[in-house]
Protein backbone atom coordinates (compact mmCIF):
# COMPACT_ATOMS: atom_id res chain seq x y z
CA UNK A 1 0.00 0.00 0.00
CA UNK A 2 1.16 3.51 -0.94
CA UNK A 3 1.29 6.94 1.08
CA UNK A 4 -2.09 8.84 1.65
CA UNK A 5 -1.31 12.38 2.94
CA UNK A 6 -3.87 15.10 3.63
CA UNK A 7 -2.53 18.34 4.47
CA UNK A 8 -4.63 22.01 4.26
CA UNK A 9 -4.03 25.63 3.32
CA UNK A 10 -6.24 28.51 4.90
CA UNK A 11 -5.53 32.14 4.01
CA UNK A 12 -6.12 35.06 5.70
CA UNK A 13 -6.46 33.54 9.18
CA UNK A 14 -4.64 32.59 12.73
CA UNK A 15 -2.78 29.72 13.95
CA UNK A 16 -5.49 30.23 17.11
CA UNK A 17 -8.83 29.92 14.87
CA UNK A 18 -7.65 26.75 12.43
CA UNK A 19 -6.37 25.01 15.74
CA UNK A 20 -9.81 25.57 17.60
CA UNK A 21 -11.84 24.05 14.47
CA UNK A 22 -9.42 21.15 13.60
CA UNK A 23 -10.14 20.36 17.53
CA UNK A 24 -14.48 21.17 17.49
CA UNK A 25 -14.62 19.10 14.00
CA UNK A 26 -12.73 15.96 16.13
CA UNK A 27 -14.86 16.75 19.11
CA UNK A 28 -18.06 16.36 16.56
CA UNK A 29 -16.80 13.14 14.89
CA UNK A 30 -16.26 11.22 17.87
CA UNK A 31 -20.27 12.53 18.97
CA UNK A 32 -20.97 11.07 15.01
CA UNK A 33 -18.88 11.30 11.70
CA UNK A 34 -15.70 9.20 11.72
CA UNK A 35 -12.88 11.16 10.01
CA UNK A 36 -10.12 9.91 11.88
CA UNK A 37 -8.94 13.67 13.42
CA UNK A 38 -7.01 13.52 15.84
CA UNK A 39 -5.89 17.38 16.78
CA UNK A 40 -2.87 16.08 18.85
CA UNK A 41 -1.39 14.80 15.62
CA UNK A 42 -1.69 17.37 13.54
CA UNK A 43 1.35 19.73 12.67
CA UNK A 44 0.39 23.26 11.91
CA UNK A 45 2.78 26.09 10.05
CA UNK A 46 2.22 29.30 10.25
CA UNK A 47 3.23 31.60 7.31
CA UNK A 48 3.21 35.14 6.01
CA UNK A 49 -0.34 34.69 4.36
CA UNK A 50 -2.45 32.02 6.82
CA UNK A 51 -2.07 28.96 8.33
CA UNK A 52 -1.14 25.26 6.57
CA UNK A 53 -1.81 21.76 8.77
CA UNK A 54 -0.32 18.79 7.84
CA UNK A 55 -2.93 16.16 8.96
CA UNK A 56 -2.48 13.30 11.50
CA UNK A 57 -2.07 9.69 9.79
CA UNK A 58 -5.40 7.74 9.08
CA UNK A 59 -7.47 10.81 8.36
CA UNK A 60 -9.86 10.72 6.02
CA UNK A 61 -12.70 12.53 4.23
CA UNK A 62 -10.51 14.80 1.82
CA UNK A 63 -13.84 17.06 0.71
CA UNK A 64 -15.94 16.37 3.36
CA UNK A 65 -13.22 16.99 6.03
CA UNK A 66 -12.62 20.68 4.23
CA UNK A 67 -16.61 21.35 3.72
CA UNK A 68 -16.41 20.97 7.99
CA UNK A 69 -13.17 22.87 8.87
CA UNK A 70 -14.02 25.93 5.89
CA UNK A 71 -17.79 26.25 7.78
CA UNK A 72 -15.92 26.43 10.81
CA UNK A 73 -13.13 28.20 10.62
CA UNK A 74 -14.81 31.10 8.45
CA UNK A 75 -12.38 31.15 5.62
CA UNK A 76 -11.87 29.48 2.38
CA UNK A 77 -9.48 25.66 2.81
CA UNK A 78 -7.75 24.27 0.44
CA UNK A 79 -7.67 20.61 1.25
CA UNK A 80 -4.46 19.18 -0.79
CA UNK A 81 -4.07 15.06 -1.01
CA UNK A 82 -1.79 12.69 -2.16
CA UNK A 83 -3.86 9.65 -2.92
CA UNK A 84 -1.59 6.26 -2.84
CA UNK A 85 1.63 7.78 -3.91
CA UNK A 86 -0.12 7.97 -7.62
CA UNK A 87 -1.23 11.38 -7.81
CA UNK A 88 -2.24 14.93 -6.03
CA UNK A 89 -5.45 16.62 -6.19
CA UNK A 90 -7.15 19.56 -4.31
CA UNK A 91 -10.87 20.86 -3.54
CA UNK A 92 -10.94 24.16 -2.50
CA UNK A 93 -14.05 24.67 -0.40
CA UNK A 94 -15.71 27.89 1.37
CA UNK A 95 -18.28 27.73 3.97
CA UNK A 96 -18.94 24.18 3.38
CA UNK A 97 -19.34 24.66 -0.73
CA UNK A 98 -17.03 23.22 -3.29
CA UNK A 99 -15.36 26.31 -5.70
CA UNK A 100 -12.88 24.35 -7.38
CA UNK A 101 -11.16 20.95 -7.37
CA UNK A 102 -8.35 19.08 -8.98
CA UNK A 103 -7.58 15.70 -9.68
CA UNK A 104 -4.63 14.92 -12.47
CA UNK A 105 -6.03 11.54 -13.21
CA UNK A 106 -10.09 11.85 -13.11
CA UNK A 107 -9.88 8.44 -14.78
CA UNK A 108 -7.92 6.51 -12.14
CA UNK A 109 -10.84 4.41 -11.11
CA UNK A 110 -12.92 4.31 -13.85
CA UNK A 111 -13.90 6.10 -16.89
CA UNK A 112 -16.25 8.50 -16.44
CA UNK A 113 -18.41 11.24 -18.53
CA UNK A 114 -16.05 14.39 -19.87
CA UNK A 115 -18.87 16.55 -17.90
CA UNK A 116 -17.29 15.33 -14.75
CA UNK A 117 -13.90 15.15 -15.81
CA UNK A 118 -14.51 19.06 -16.10
CA UNK A 119 -15.37 19.50 -13.06
CA UNK A 120 -12.30 18.32 -11.95
CA UNK A 121 -9.65 20.34 -13.85
CA UNK A 122 -9.13 23.13 -11.36
CA UNK A 123 -9.53 26.79 -11.56
CA UNK A 124 -6.18 28.82 -11.70
CA UNK A 125 -7.78 32.31 -11.21
CA UNK A 126 -9.98 30.64 -8.80
CA UNK A 127 -7.60 30.09 -6.85
CA UNK A 128 -5.07 32.44 -7.33
CA UNK A 129 -7.48 35.04 -6.06
CA UNK A 130 -8.01 33.43 -2.66
CA UNK A 131 -3.94 32.70 -2.26
CA UNK A 132 -3.04 36.31 -3.69
CA UNK A 133 -0.89 34.94 -6.30
CA UNK A 134 -0.89 35.37 -9.66
CA UNK A 135 -3.07 32.79 -11.93
CA UNK A 136 -0.18 32.55 -14.22
CA UNK A 137 2.57 31.30 -11.20
CA UNK A 138 0.22 28.35 -10.95
CA UNK A 139 -1.68 27.33 -13.87
CA UNK A 140 0.46 24.78 -15.01
CA UNK A 141 0.11 22.41 -12.49
CA UNK A 142 -3.40 22.09 -13.07
CA UNK A 143 -3.40 20.09 -16.52
CA UNK A 144 -4.70 16.45 -16.31
CA UNK A 145 -1.66 13.95 -16.87
CA UNK A 146 -1.20 11.90 -20.28
CA UNK A 147 0.45 9.15 -21.07
CA UNK A 148 3.24 10.62 -22.80
CA UNK A 149 3.56 12.86 -20.02
CA UNK A 150 3.85 9.96 -17.35
CA UNK A 151 6.57 8.07 -19.85
CA UNK A 152 8.48 11.27 -20.47
CA UNK A 153 10.42 12.18 -17.64
CA UNK A 154 11.82 15.37 -16.92
CA UNK A 155 8.96 17.63 -17.45
CA UNK A 156 8.17 20.40 -15.05
CA UNK A 157 5.49 22.52 -14.95
CA UNK A 158 7.78 25.41 -13.63
CA UNK A 159 11.81 25.98 -14.44
CA UNK A 160 12.12 26.30 -10.49
CA UNK A 161 9.94 23.12 -9.46
CA UNK A 162 11.34 20.50 -7.69
CA UNK A 163 8.99 17.74 -9.06
CA UNK A 164 8.10 16.49 -12.58
CA UNK A 165 4.97 16.61 -14.11
CA UNK A 166 3.36 13.48 -13.29
CA UNK A 167 4.81 12.92 -9.82
CA UNK A 168 3.01 13.12 -6.38
CA UNK A 169 4.94 15.27 -4.63
CA UNK A 170 4.09 17.86 -7.50
CA UNK A 171 1.81 18.91 -4.67
CA UNK A 172 5.02 20.47 -2.85
CA UNK A 173 5.44 22.50 -6.10
CA UNK A 174 2.03 23.81 -5.98
CA UNK A 175 1.93 24.62 -2.32
CA UNK A 176 5.09 26.39 -2.58
CA UNK A 177 3.66 28.78 -5.62
CA UNK A 178 0.92 30.00 -3.35
CA UNK A 179 3.23 30.68 -0.86
CA UNK A 180 3.11 27.79 1.41
CA UNK A 181 6.17 25.40 1.10
CA UNK A 182 5.71 22.07 2.33
CA UNK A 183 8.31 21.92 4.76
CA UNK A 184 7.61 19.26 7.59
CA UNK A 185 10.05 17.49 9.08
Amino acid sequence: MGMFLQTMIIPDTTEDKVRSAVEKAAKEQAEGEAMGLVPQECRYQVHGNGVSVLLNDDCVGFEDLAAVLSEKIGRPVLMLYIYDEDFWGYFLLENGVVKDTFNPMPDYFEEIPEEEKESMKGNAALVAEYFHVDAASIEKYLVFWTEDMLENEGQKAYEEDEYEMGEDWQMADFMRSLGYPYEWE
